[in-house]
This record gives C-alpha cells, structure tokens and sequence, in this order.
C-alpha cells in the first residue's frame, strides 16, 4: 500500500510536471516561429505588397514560409519553455519541496524528457518528409509570383530578364520604390546588343490584364544600329527622350504552378535517402571525370608521338615499337634525333604540356564545384539530425538552468534563452559555411556546435543536481526583479 502510494504520488506529480511544460511549450513555439517568420517578411514583403496579388497568394506563401521555420523554432521553444517551467518551480519553491522528498531532480525531469524526445523524434520526422515537400512549393510559388510579376525579379545592381530576350539592370530607390540608373538591352530582333536604351529613373509595372510589361522611363537615351549589313559601316542613331512609354507583350503570363521539375532534384527539397542517393551519384561523376581525364592525358598526351612503324614523329626517324614493362632510355633517344627535330618535339611537347595543365585545371575547378554541390547535400542530411537532437540537448539545459536561476515567466527565462540560441545559431552558422567552403568535412562541421552544447548540458545537468552553482546576490536581486 505504501509504495502504491508512492508510485500514485508520483504519477500525479509528473502529470503536472507535463502539464506545467506544455502549455509554455505550445505558447513559445507560436512566438518562435512569429518571431523567425518576421526575418522572412523584411526579405520578401516589400516585393510581394503592393503588386497586384491576390492576398491567398500572399498568405498561402507566408503558410509555406511558417512550415519551413518549424524545425528551427521547435529547439528554442524547448528551451525557452523548460527554463519556464523549471524556474516557475523553483520560484513558489515546489523544486525544493520535490528534493526534500526524496525526488531527485532527475526524476523530475524524466516526464518531459520523454516528451522531448517525442518533440525530438517529430522534429526530424518533420525535416525529412514534410520540410523537403514545403520547400518545393514555396520554391515553386515564389518562381511562379516572379513570373506573374516581372518586375518583382529585378534585383538591384544585377542584370535580369523579367521578360524573354530582355535584360534589364537598375537600382532600386527603396524610399520613392522607384527604379534608377536604368539599363535596358533589347534582343529581340538580333543577338548583338545593337539597341540600348539608358534613363535615369523610371518604373516598371504591368497592365491588369497581365498582357503588356509598362516601362515608364524618364531623362535618358536610345541607341539603335541602322545597318544590318555587316560588310558595310555600322551606322547608328542616338536619340535622346525626357518621358518615354514602352510597352512590350507578354505571352501566357500567369500563375503558373507546374514549374516544380526545375528543382525538385534540390538538396533541401528530398528526404536523407535520396540525398544518400544524389551523393553518390555526384562522387561517382567526380571518380568518372577524374578517369577520363587520366586516360586522355595519358593516351593522347604522353603516348601520341611515339614514333611506330605506321607512323613516324617527323621526317624520316628510325620506328620502334612500344613493349610493356621494358625500360626506354629517354635521353639517349632524344640525342639520336637531329637539332631540327629536338626543336620540333620540344614545341610539340610544350604545347602538349600546356594543353595538358589547361585539362587539369578545368577538371579541378569542375571537381570543386562538385564537391561544393556534395557539401550542401550532405549539410542538409546532417541539419535534420542536429536540429532534432538540439531539441533534446536544449532541454537538458533548459531545465538545468530553470532549476539553477529559479525564475519563472517570460523576463529572464526570455533572456538567456535568447542568448544560448543566438550562440548556438552562430556557432552552426559559422562552422557551416566551413563546411559549403570545403575546409571542414560536414561530419565535423556540422556537429561541432551540437557537440559543444551537449557539453554544456552535460556540465549544467551536473551542477544543477548536485546544487554547485551559487548565484551571486546581486545577481539574484537582478532576477528577482525582473
């Protein structure tokens, strides 16, 4: 009866040790996910209001938008929601009445370990079947958005072909939203750039019917080739306009949703066993590319002018056949050649050599770049993992320093949730781009940031038990203010 009681007691205890975690858990995640999505809208908001789309687009791509920022919000909702729970129960002193009942703080932590690891389990679950699939069509909305809104791909500085056989380069005055030093390269009835038009400022929209692109240019010039004739000299013809109108038609402009086949193939669009799949097919074009190169340079390169009975190197020379494994003595070889011929086998040989270095150092810069493609594969393969095991780590700290600090609410618990994550976020930052520039391998890339808060966890688990760490008082007055 005694122990029934106490397997009873403690029962009740986790239910509200659960309870007490997830109602904080459920109203971090929303702020979380509301706070990561806010880093979305001042990237694209600008280009997407005020354009003419309907507000189901709008909305249906901050929809995919929000999905997208799930498995990134999901760790520092544990956190921030553990130091909560935690702190709310050291600060009415419920921790410390668990542990003079003989509770240790890892029995108290057990019920929402469990749930953590479930969260754990669902954030990876989620990164390798629904994210690939959220990523497709927010892709896929977006490349449809610019292509029903022509001007929203024009990026300032850059050329850009809004429509087909038209660049367009120009800055984008964000306080007016209207476009300046404008430079438009017109390729429609030639492939040479023989019409050119220049203006300071302007805009670009389209009509309602989506049939015609409008540029609305002002104080600027258009230049025009008049002979087509190539025999003859260019002639051409510079006039110069203060407010011009050019209207150009578009063809079967709309939103278009089949355009999924360009990047379906992506490395953040496929789950971790077609990832598997891409990496060794890109290794084995590497190992293909590697081999043919060796066998041109050696069969074409290093074996081509050897002098055969069919075939002599130049003039009348001597013939002989080529034996393997038997030993040439090169230099004796050359010394039996004339003057004339030594100059002409040494010019042969340089322009073979550079040609030879030419080869190499293109299959390099492919096989960089391959590399390059491998290292994002496999960077995307190893996030779904840290980003599910950091929702078990960030626990682990969460309620370690919920217990040390004991403070509850959203003053301090907000704080140091913020400042663990933000390190946590620079760290992986960092040591990826380490990885996508091919200093680190993405298994030590990748990990080192996860492995350094488990560490961390570790550490504060340990002081947090064993009640090691002493806030200072004014520390604590600092806390207890807040």
């Amino acid at each position: 009866m005694y122990f029934y009681n106490i397997n009873l007691g403690l029962k009740k205890l986790h239910l509200y040790i659960i309870k007490s975690f997830i109602l904080p858990f459920i109203a971090t995640f929303f702020v979380c996910v509301f706070i990561l999505l806010m880093q979305f809208l001042w990237k694209y908001i600008e280009d997407l209001v005020g354009k003419g789309l309907e507000w189901t687009v709008i909305a249906e791509l901050l929809f995919y938008a929000w999905l997208v920022l799930v498995p990134m919000a999901l760790p520092l909702a544990v956190l921030l929601a553990s130091i909560m729970t935690f702190g709310n129960l050291g600060e009415s002193n419920e921790l410390f009445a668990m542990k003079s009942g003989g509770i240790s703080l890892y029995r108290i932590m057990f019920p929402v370990l469990i749930i953590s690891i479930i969260i754990s389990l669902a954030s990876f679950f989620f990164s390798n079947n629904i994210l690939p699939y959220t990523n497709l069509k927010m892709r896929s909305l977006l490349m449809s958005i610019q292509q029903q809104r022509p001007e929203i791909s024009i990026q300032s500085g850059i050329f850009s072909e809004p429509v087909e056989n038209f660049s367009i380069r120009a800055e984008k005055d964000r306080k007016s939203d209207k476009l300046k030093n404008i430079l438009i390269y017109d390729h429609r009835n030639q492939t040479t750039n023989s019409n050119v038009t220049t203006a300071e400022h302007g805009n670009i929209n389209i009509t309602e019917d989506k049939s015609f692109l409008i540029l609305d240019l002002n104080n600027g010039y258009r230049f025009e080739e008049l002979s087509s004739n190539k025999n003859a000299n260019m002639q051409y013809q510079r006039s110069r306009f203060e407010h011009q109108v050019v209207y150009i038609q578009l063809d079967g402009l709309g939103l278009d949703r089949n355009n999924e086949d360009f990047f379906k193939n992506n490395f953040d669009m496929i789950n971790n066993q077609q990832i598997v799949y891409s990496v060794d097919s890109l290794k084995n074009n590497i190992n293909n590319r590697y081999y043919t190169t060796c066998k041109n340079t050696i069969s074409y390169y290093m074996l081509k002018n050897l002098p055969t009975r069919e075939k002599a190197l130049v003039g009348d020379i001597k013939p002989f056949e080529l034996r393997e494994y038997k030993h040439y003595d090169i230099d004796s070889i050359f010394n039996s050649f004339t003057s004339s011929q030594n100059k002409t086998i040494i010019e042969r040989t340089i322009t073979d050599a550079k040609s030879v270095k030419i080869n190499i150092e293109i299959m390099k810069e492919e096989a960089v770049s391959t590399l390059r493609w491998i290292a994002r594969y496999e960077i995307e393969w190893h996030r779904k993992y840290t980003y599910a095991i950091a929702c078990l780590i960030f626990f682990i700290i969460g309620a370690s320093l919920g217990a040390i600090i004991r403070k509850g609410g959203f003053g301090v618990p907000v704080i140091v949730s913020i400042g663990f994550f933000l390190l946590y976020y620079i760290l992986s930052i960092a040591f990826e781009n380490t990885v996508r520039e091919l200093v680190f391998s993405s298994e030590i890339g990748m990990w080192i940031s996860t492995l350094f808060f488990a560490l961390v966890a570790i550490v504060l688990n340990i002081k947090a038990t064993n009640e090691t760490i002493r806030i200072g008082s004014r520390f604590r007055k600092i806390f207890r203010k807040k």
